[in-house]
Formats: C-alpha cells, structure tokens, sequence
C-alpha cells in the first residue's frame, strides 16, 4: 500500500497542487503558540521545563493521529486508511514542484534582475540568510544549494521515513521540520538545538543514500569518493544542505554545460549558474525515478 500511496500523492502533487498550494501550514504556527503559552509555566517552575512544550507539540498530533488510524483501521477494504495516509503525506510533501521552482528562477535570473531573484528566494525558501544581490554567482550557487536540500527534506526524506514508519513517522517529520522553520522572534536556545539534533538524526542515513543515488545517476567516480570520505560523519553542527550540495556537485562534475555566444553561434548562451540549476534538476530528477524503482522492487518482493 506504502508505495501506492506514493504515487498517488506524487501525481495529485503535480497535477492538483501543480499552480497553487491548497494546504496551508500556518495551523502548525497557532497550535505550537498555544502549546508554548500553556507550557509557560513549566518552564518557569522546574529544571526540564521547557521539554514540556516541545513534548506537547510532538504528542498531540501523533496521538490524534494514532486513534484516527485505529478508528478507520480495514475499513472500507482499507480505503480510509489509505486516504488518512495520502492526506498526511500530501501536507508533508513539497506543494511546489522543483521544475517549477527553478524555472521562476531562471526567469527573473535571465532578467538579470538581482533583486527580484533575491526577493524570491526570500518569499519562497524562507531562508535565515540571504546572498548579497551584488554577487551574482553567490545568488546563482544559493539557490542552488537551497534546490537540492529543499527536494531533498521535502521528498527523499519523506520518502524513506514513510517506507520504514508509516503515516505517524512523515507526521514527527513535517513537526520536526516545522518547529524549525515556523517559530516566534525570539525562543529557547535549548529548543532550537533539540530540534535541530532531531533534524540531524532523521537526515543521517537519507542524506548517505541519496549521496550513493546521485553517485548512480551522475559522476559516479567524484561522488563516491566523496560519500566515502564523510560517510560515516556525525555532528550536530554539520550543515546538510551544504554536504548535500557538495555531493550534488560532485555528480554533475562533467555535465555543466557551459554555451558561449561566439563559440556556438546558433545556439542561445547558457551561462555557468544557469547550467548548474540544469544539471542539478536532472540530476534530482533521475535521482527520484531511482529511489521509486528501488520502492517498487521492495513492494513486489514484500521486503
């Protein structure tokens, strides 16, 4: 069923999803508030208070969704069941298709628009730093870097966790990753650095098989010996989205192509940035017609 519903959330993501987002996930920002004003007084009253509110934020949801899943059960010949797992993978899922996201970029990128690629990376990705406008490779590698880690939390992560834990597993994911990312101005540095060894402990064995993917789908000589090299690296204050880009690099090494108005002048100029977000989606793209043969060979052997 797991890999059914895969694909099933893989084509209403492209198809429904493909022009706007029909899910929105600011419920997760109001429900997290409430539960750090009710915890408030934990924190202030005993030593491990402030576990008390990220607990909360993790058990009610898991919970809720537990009896929900008890309550359907076979129902149905197993639909309900089903539906419950496409809806919460749906939410957990990236609602912007990579293509599209590189393709907005390279629009206003060929515009030579600075401001406007930074403005969508701000809007978009929602990062915590931004490139200086005046350095145009260090836009062009930003959002580059960002592509390959957002595919890769969003999907590959997704991917495997759904495989080996089910409905519940993507659930403690898309929290973990939203306490990250949604959060108020100002928190406890104590909780920042729990989610993000939780973060770091969900990524670990997704980021050396993806690594291993993109060594069989691109540069597999430079891949590999760069996925040897860290392979078996864990620290808290490793940068995934760095190492995810480094091994992304690695695999495209060779199949930048680079087109130059006086060297073929009938074809239209493709610099090196542009080239890159190419090779790249390719890249991501190959990566995950690979991981789904690999799901559908698992399902038809029942491992």
């Amino acid at each position: 069923m797991k890999f059914l519903v895969i694909l099933i959330c893989l084509m209403v993501n492209y198809l429904w999803l493909k022009d706007f987002d029909r899910f929105d996930d600011a419920w997760f920002f109001r429900f997290r508030c409430r539960v750090e004003e009710f915890s408030t007084n934990f924190v202030e009253k005993m030593p491990l208070g402030w576990v008390a509110g990220i607990v909360l934020i993790y058990v009610v949801p898991l919970v809720l969704l537990a009896v929900i899943l008890l309550v359907t059960g076979d129902s149905v010949f197993g639909l309900t069941t089903m539906l419950v797992h496409i809806l919460v993978l749906l939410i957990a899922f990236d609602r912007t298709q990579p293509g599209k996201m590189a393709n907005d970029f390279l629009e206003r990128w060929k515009e030579g628009d600075m401001e406007s690629c930074v403005d969508y990376l701000r809007q978009q990705l929602r990062p915590t730093t931004l490139p200086d406008v005046d350095d145009k490779a260090a836009v062009g590698r930003f959002f580059s870097k960002q592509l390959t880690y957002r595919s890769f939390e969003k999907m590959f992560v997704m991917f495997f966790w759904y495989m080996c834990t089910g409905a519940l597993g993507i659930l403690f994911c898309y929290i973990s990753y939203q306490l990250r990312d949604s959060h108020r101005e100002q928190q406890l540095q104590k909780q920042v650095s729990l989610v993000d060894f939780l973060i770091q402990l969900l990524e670990w064995i997704p980021v050396r098989l993806l690594a291993l993917t993109f060594s069989l789908a691109g540069n597999f000589v430079q891949c590999f010996e760069n996925v040897r090299n860290s392979f078996w690296k864990f620290d808290t204050e490793t940068d995934n989205a760095e190492l995810l880009y480094g091994y992304a690099s690695c695999a495209i090494s060779g199949m930048v192509n680079i087109v130059a108005p006086e060297e073929e002048p009938g074809l239209k100029p493709v610099d090196r940035e542009t080239a890159e977000i190419q090779a790249l989606l390719g890249l991501l793209e190959r990566s995950q017609a690979i991981w789904l043969s690999v799901l559908a060979l698992i399902t038809i052997l029942g491992l």
